[in-house]
């Protein structure tokens, strides 16, 4: 029986992806700091001189988020960018929402944004930047040409 393309190119795809286990726990314990975070009173953006620093910080958040979300997903293009900006407007509004509860926390339509744009770029960008660098990095991967 020959193998219709696609199987071989999902087959080819997925071996670049981290085992399924792994990636999705990576990707829950990202939520569990994400939700720590919030969980802090008072906590504010670092002070670093940037107008709107703290929707810097919530896109490197989200970024990071959405990038493990593809690397445990998988998927291309425009379908994990997709995905990846409905988990950040998901998740940013549950973010959000938990800190309402936290005291001296401010609730923002904007931090939404920011998350749900980190979220998007970080589900689309992480694989094509991120996924060649950590090859690198890990032990071993310079020695098989990854």
């Amino acid at each position: 029986m020959i193998p219709r393309p696609e199987r071989v190119r999902r087959v080819q795809a997925s071996s670049t992806r981290p085992a399924g286990r792994q990636a999705w726990t990576v990707f829950g314990l990202w939520i569990a700091i994400i939700l720590g975070m919030s969980s802090i009173p008072n906590l504010g953006p670092p002070d670093i001189g940037l107008p709107w620093a703290d929707k810097v910080c919530h896109l490197g958040e989200y970024g990071v988020l959405g990038w493990l979300f593809a690397r445990a997903r998988g998927g291309r293009g425009a379908r994990r960018m997709i995905a990846g900006a409905l988990l950040g407007a998901c998740m940013g509004a549950l973010d959000e929402t938990y800190q309402r509860l936290t005291p001296g926390r401010e609730v923002s339509a904007l931090d939404v944004l920011a998350d749900t744009t980190g979220a998007a770029l970080g589900a689309f960008l992480g694989p094509l930047w991120l996924d060649p660098l950590w090859r690198r990095l890990r032990p071993g991967g310079a020695k098989r040409g990854t």
